[in-house]
């Protein structure tokens, strides 16, 4: 219950990469390309492509620029009957198109070759960064090739029709957008063919030794192509994908590709494309990822793929899909789901974003740092959610139905969403969504002078002479002031009374009548507004950590995990800077100034703040709620508070090995909502939330 005179903290997330289609503009008035063709041969062992596309400009085309990696050679240029002249620099070919008879249009055949051999990520932490650096890289343990790779020629705009057919070794499975056409293997060569009717964006192209499973639902065509290793897994990705592809059919219209495929790739991602979703090998196990990254990834292929984003007015598309997937399924499986959520967003925006790093929603593009996730994935998630409780269920989910049916295989903006909404609830919402977008941080409110007197005296306990009592107060509103329908409850000993109040400066008063005895009063207790909390409203959690201004890790004599696993694991969680020192160099002024995160039970116990009740520490393992944790097998971590008026926390990192902390350390950073995680048997076994004392 949130800035009350009493406060319940809840937590947060875990929220996936992305990778929707990202446009520049609209609806861009540039020739038509009629159709491109893109053949491509996969030579891993050379980290090699061999490629030819054919691009079809319409008929008045006179001349064309093709992206392509800068390194790429290109051996020929041609049109039908003729070798024509180009130029290639910096990853653009130029060339002139010859004129064609009456309104033919004209084929240009480009034949190429290049090398893809980004080097690939180490080890499988946390990184902000979705791509790990890997634009395109063809390796025998697979093939990974962005569309920023330059894999193939890229107009400048999108063709009316796409087809790509891959060769590679035997047994190396390829996939991209669209339909598969054929798939066989002939010899030493595995071929397939894609197909799009409705190409979008540019495109990804994956390989690799795959185990493929299929099937048809609702006119869909659904594939998982998994390693050997995960190929078990196949089924439960596709009955969930099946499932998802249904519900978000029914909320807002048809899915709007040939198929959806689930990839696993050899590097940690976790990528939405058009048509297909591709997830690392140690995401893929990871068990909460198929309720939360997954639809997520598949809600993608309603917002941010089939509908671009038009960066004019920033991107979108990642707060809708937090809030269709990660927040919506959360909602309809409980009320209190939901509202834990909310909670833990805005924690995470109070938790991760200084004003440093904060900007406005129209600024976001993509999330480079925990603070761009917290505003573009987060502040975008509750801005809908304000106008969803706004406007009611009826016209927000018309509205997104009016949009994808309008918009699709097209661009949107932010203001296209505030229009729909607009129209489907009868009332002009542009001021109320420009405060959201233009503005950066948030209103920061608070209860103040609230007090409350009986009205009469008489007989009865609780109803005495029957006139009740009155509670009366205001909501004061930090400068700059936001425009800002407040939620109020007040609870007594009977039924709870609920009032909106209206909010538009510094101070707003409000009263509340109520025949029994009031007992507390909640601001926004369910959280459905978006503003900045309070460090006393604040849980202490792995995202506490990660948003740490000051932050020391300390190495005690207790730590089980080598220095470089230790650093990887800072690394994870976003702070391969942080000063690392030994607990003897501890001293009474780091103490006093820093958040602290140790590796290992430090010999001065009074170093931790106490710990929460049922967990106790040994020196051979530890106990959690009655459960003994020994070793080698299991590792703690919690996150803990120093007694007020204290502001800092101390983090507790305990492996009981180092094969423990080689195992298990990259997780912790994906339970950010949590502060206290136990590990052990190969899997998560505790996750829990450690209040404010």
């Amino acid at each position: 219950m949130m800035c009350v005179m009493r406060l319940l903290l809840l937590t947060m997330i875990f929220l996936s990469l992305s990778c929707p289609v990202y446009a520049d503009s609209p609806d861009r008035q540039e020739p038509a390309l009629q159709r491109q063709e893109i053949e491509v041969t996969l030579k891993p062992a050379e980290h090699l492509l061999l490629g030819v596309s054919t691009v079809t400009f319409a008929a008045g085309t006179q001349r064309a620029f093709l992206k392509l990696s800068p390194t790429a050679h290109i051996e020929s240029v041609t049109a039908p009957g003729t070798k024509l002249p180009f130029s290639f620099s910096d990853g653009t070919l130029s060339l002139n198109i010859p004129k064609a008879s009456g309104q033919e249009a004209v084929p240009i055949t480009v034949t190429y070759r290049a090398l893809f051999n980004d080097p690939l990520p180490q080890h499988s932490g946390s990184s902000e960064d979705p791509t790990y650096g890997v634009n395109g890289a063809i390796t025998t343990q697979g093939t990974f090739l962005g569309g920023a790779a330059g894999w193939y020629p890229v107009p400048p705009t999108v063709p009316l029709k796409r087809s790509v057919q891959v060769f590679a070794p035997a047994g190396t499975e390829a996939l991209t957008a669209g339909r598969r056409v054929k798939r066989s293997t002939k010899g030493s060569v595995t071929s397939s063919l894609w197909e799009e009717e409705h190409p979008v964006g540019t495109l990804t192209l994956c390989a690799g030794p795959y185990r493929i499973e299929e099937r048809r639902e609702a006119g869909v065509d659904l594939y998982s192509y998994f390693y050997p290793d995960n190929a078990s897994l196949s089924s439960r990705y596709l009955d969930a994908a099946a499932r998802y592809l249904r519900f978000y059919s029914d909320l807002f219209g048809p899915y709007p590709f040939e198929k959806f495929a689930v990839v696993e790739n050899f590097f940690p991602t976790g990528y939405g494309f058009s048509s297909f979703t591709l997830l690392g090998s140690a995401i893929i196990r990871l068990p909460f990822i198929i309720d939360t990254s997954f639809p997520h990834e598949i809600a993608h292929s309603w917002w941010g793929n089939a509908i671009e984003v038009d960066q004019s007015e920033g991107n979108w598309a990642e707060g809708l899909a937090t809030y269709l997937a990660d927040y919506l399924l959360k909602e309809r499986r409980s009320t209190a789901e939901g509202r834990e959520y909310r909670v833990q967003l805005l924690s995470d925006f109070a938790t991760l974003v200084t004003a440093a790093a904060d900007f406005p929603l129209v600024a976001f593009s993509s999330r480079v740092d925990p603070a761009s996730r917290s505003i573009g994935y987060g502040k975008s998630a509750m801005v809908f959610h304000m106008v969803r409780t706004e406007i009611g269920d009826r016209a927000f989910f018309g509205a997104l139905r009016e949009i994808y049916r309008e918009r699709r295989y097209r661009a949107a903006t932010w203001g296209d969403f505030t229009r729909a909404f607009s129209r489907s609830s009868g009332r002009d919402l542009s001021a109320f969504m420009q405060q959201w977008l233009t503005r950066p941080g948030g209103p920061r409110v608070v209860l103040s002078n609230v007090t409350h007197r009986h009205e009469g005296e008489g007989q009865g306990e609780g109803q005495r002479d029957g006139r009740g009592w009155t509670v009366s107060g205001s909501v004061v509103q930090s400068p700059p002031f936001y425009e800002l329908q407040v939620p109020l409850r007040l609870e007594s000993d009977g039924a709870a009374i609920r009032k909106i109040l209206p909010l538009t400066g510094a101070e707003t008063p409000f009263t509340f009548s109520t025949p029994t005895e009031p007992q507390q009063l909640l601001l926004d207790p369910d959280a459905e507004l978006f503003r900045v909390l309070a460090p006393g409203e604040i849980p202490v959690t792995v995202n506490s950590i990660k948003g740490s201004k000051q932050l020391l890790a300390v190495i005690t004599e207790d730590c089980r995990a080598g220095d470089a696993t230790f650093k990887r694991f800072l690394e994870s969680l976003g702070k391969s800077g942080t000063t690392v020192i030994r607990e003897d160099k501890l001293d009474e002024e780091r103490l006093r100034t820093h958040d602290l995160i140790f590796c290992g039970i430090p010999k001065q116990r009074s170093l931790l703040p106490p710990l929460p009740s049922g967990i106790s520490l040994r020196s051979t393992g530890f106990t959690i709620n009655e459960d003994v944790v020994p070793a080698p097998d299991g590792l703690l971590f919690l996150v803990l508070p120093f007694p007020a008026p204290s502001v800092r926390i101390a983090a507790l990192f305990l492996p009981l090995s180092e094969t423990a902390a080689e195992q298990y350390a990259a997780k912790i950073t994906h339970y950010g909502k949590y502060g206290s995680l136990v590990f052990t048997g190969g899997a998560i076994r505790h996750k829990g939330t450690i209040p404010h004392l």
